[in-house]
């Protein structure tokens, strides 16, 4: 009987990531192995995915499909300051609470693996498309190039930050998060920028 496809292709990617800790090299990593370990077929794994990279490319896709659907359903229903900041203030929560216990591997191979290079950009540009919305609307007043400085600051912090996060036990996140927050929080409520 057929796996459901979002249930193998999920264990797919969890065979792959435990492969990968404990190979220590993505050249290791086989369809043939995984397919064994999962008592699947090739032909069933190459139907979702070409290459190795396609694993972990699909993968973070996922990840960040889900937040960004998550996100923008409370962009939309944000009409004041107040509710725009909440909606900056819920991303963060939001990433944090959902990142896996393999986000620090995820992490390397969207910096090594060129796909997921390109997917990492790309949604760099998103996330900052947002941040300058939320942060336009949540914290009024502020001229263009304060507000792009804002944006941009906001943005290398944030992607330093899940940097640091997902190196970090999963109990001492909250703490972390929280004094994160209110530093943007901090450096927002700056109309000048210093």
């Amino acid at each position: 009987m057929p796996k459901p496809a979002s249930n193998l292709k999920d264990k797919v990617v969890n065979r792959a990531v435990n492969s990968l800790r404990r190979n220590k090299r993505i050249e290791q990593i086989s369809f043939a192995a995984i397919a064994n370990e999962l008592d699947t077929t090739i032909d069933e794994i190459s139907s979702f995915y070409t290459t190795t990279e396609d694993i972990f490319l699909e993968a973070q896709k996922k990840d960040w499909e889900s937040l960004h659907r998550y996100w923008d359903k409370h962009i939309k229903k944000a009409k004041t300051p107040g509710d725009f900041k909440n909606a900056f203030e819920i991303f963060f929560e939001r990433f944090v609470g959902t990142l896996s216990k393999d986000a620090d591997l995820r992490l390397e191979l969207s910096c090594y693996l060129p796909k997921c290079v390109k997917y990492r950009e790309s949604n760099r540009k998103r996330v900052k498309q947002k941040f300058h919305r939320l942060i336009k609307r949540g914290w009024p007043g502020k001229n263009d190039k304060v507000l792009e400085r804002q944006t941009e600051l906001v943005t290398v912090l944030f992607y330093g930050f899940i940097d640091h996060i997902v190196h970090i036990p999963k109990i001492e996140r909250t703490k972390i998060l929280r004094d994160f927050r209110n530093m943007l929080n901090l450096h927002l409520q700056d109309r000048k920028f210093f």
